[in-house]
Order: structure tokens, then C-alpha cells, then sequence
């Protein structure tokens, strides 16, 4: 619940510095995934770091926690359901003796995925408010069949990473207000794919064929911080930064 009483339509969202750093964000977040908020997809994220309408402030600018009152929760998810698949290729993948690979385009690589996330705001007093968030920034996955031509370049790639966002805001009674969070990601990758030994086959003059493909798999996991911080505006009724 909002503690003003600004009708969310009325609201004028500045979007300058958004518009300058957007491009550069594009290149930066080719994992980044944009299903944080149910309410922010219906309105294609526009407008969310100056207009904040429930808990999910907590991720797009953690000075709007300002403007809630009480207690306040957000929750939702998301389901992704992609058709990538290979259609042709331009050349012919070949083994490191130069034999072509023989196999079929790798299928449809995307499985349908579930994205959900939960947020969490609480008014401690007038000047104080804290909240939590609990999401999914990135990932990604991908896993070809098995006979997949290009499968000694991959075969199965595998992001994670799960946030939870401890955030605080504070604010002059005045319309200004600041917010600050930490970011706790836990983040496990993997990265799989068939080993080529036609190469060594040909260097020791064995037949081809005679080693089986191998396979390569490895996998990692990590926790890290990242940080979050954010000012809110409200002008008037009618307009904030």
C-alpha cells in the first residue's frame, strides 16, 4: 500500500539516465533474466524505479520502499518456454582427422523453465523502512541432443543464480528518499560436451573409430555480493525522479 495517495497512472517517470545507460546494460546482460515482477512484465518494466506500486521496489530501487505503508508482499513466477532449434548451417562440422561429423541439428535445445521470486517490504517508522527479495538475476540453459554435428563444441550449458536482496530505505518526510541493498548470489554453471580422439586415432595410426568419443564436463558454484543503491524524488504529486 502506497502512503501517498499519487494514483499510479498520474505519475510522471523520468527516464533520461535509463535511456543514456540502457545500450550499455544490452551488452552487459546477455544472462540477465527480465521476469522479477508480475506487475512490472505487464507493463514492460517501464516506469518501475520511479513508480513504485508493491514490494517489488525492493529490486528496481529500494528508495521506493518509502512509499509503502505496513507490511507488504509481492510474489509470482514466471514460466519460459523457448523454441531454439538449429534449422541449417552453412558449412559441414569435421572431425580433427578431417572426417565430417556425421549427426542431426541438436533438437530443440530449450526446456520450458520456471522462474519465481518473492518480495517482502515493512514499515519500521515514518523515516525507515526495510525489505528482502528473493529471486532469479540470471541464467540460462541449453542441452542439444546427443547427436548433435557441432557436439564437440557443446552439449549442455547450464547458468544459475539465485539473490537474496536484504535491502533499507530511508527518508526526510519530504518526498526524498534513498535506498541501499546487498545482493547474496549463489551462482553453479556447467558446461558439457563430447571429446574428439579421431585427432589421436590418426597420430598413433590407429583405425577411425577405434576410441570411443569422450566427454568433458565441468562444473562450478560461488557465492557473491553485489550492491544496490538508489534516490527517489516526488516532486509534486504528479511528478518524481
Amino acid at each position: 500500500m502506497r502512503k501517498n495517495k499519487v494514483l499510479p497512472g498520474s505519475v510522471i517517470r523520468v527516464a533520461t539516465v535509463s535511456a543514456l545507460v540502457a545500450p550499455a546494460a544490452a551488452l552487459a546482460g546477455g544472462f540477465s533474466l527480465n521476469e522479477q515482477s508480475a506487475s512490472a512484465m505487464g507493463v514492460a518494466n517501464a516506469g518501475t524505479a520511479a513508480n513504485p506500486e508493491n514490494a517489488t521496489t525492493v529490486f528496481f530501487n529500494p528508495a521506493g520502499m518509502s512509499q509503502l505503508s505496513g507490511t507488504n508482499m509481492s510474489f509470482g513466477a514466471a514460466v519460459l518456454d523457448i523454441d531454439a532449434e538449429l534449422k541449417e548451417g552453412t558449412g559441414s562440422a569435421v572431425r580433427d582427422d578431417g572426417r565430417p561429423v556425421a549427426g542431426g541439428n541438436g533438437g530443440d535445445i530449450a526446456d520450458p523453465a520456471v522462474l519465481p521470486n518473492f518480495y517482502m517490504t515493512h514499515e519500521i517508522n515514518d523515516w525507515l523502512d526495510v525489505g528482502f527479495g528473493l529471486h532469479a538475476p540470471y541464467g540460462l540453459a541449453a542441452d542439444y541432443e546427443d547427436d548433435f554435428k557441432g557436439r564437440f563444441f557443446a552439449d549442455k550449458t547450464e547458468l544459475t543464480a539465485i539473490a537474496f536482496s536484504p535491502s533499507i530505505a530511508v527518508n526526510d518526510g519530504n518526498g526524498f528518499s534513498m535506498g541501499a541493498g546487498v545482493n547474496v548470489i549463489y551462482a553453479e554453471g556447467r558446461l558439457t560436451k563430447f571429446q574428439d580422439y579421431s585427432g589421436t586415432e590418426a597420430r598413433f595410426g590407429l583405425p577411425p573409430g577405434t576410441l570411443e568419443d569422450g566427454y568433458a564436463d565441468i562444473e562450478g558454484s560461488d557465492v557473491a555480493l553485489t550492491f544496490a543503491f538508489g534516490l527517489l524524488w516526488e516532486m509534486s504529486e504528479r511528478t518524481q525522479f
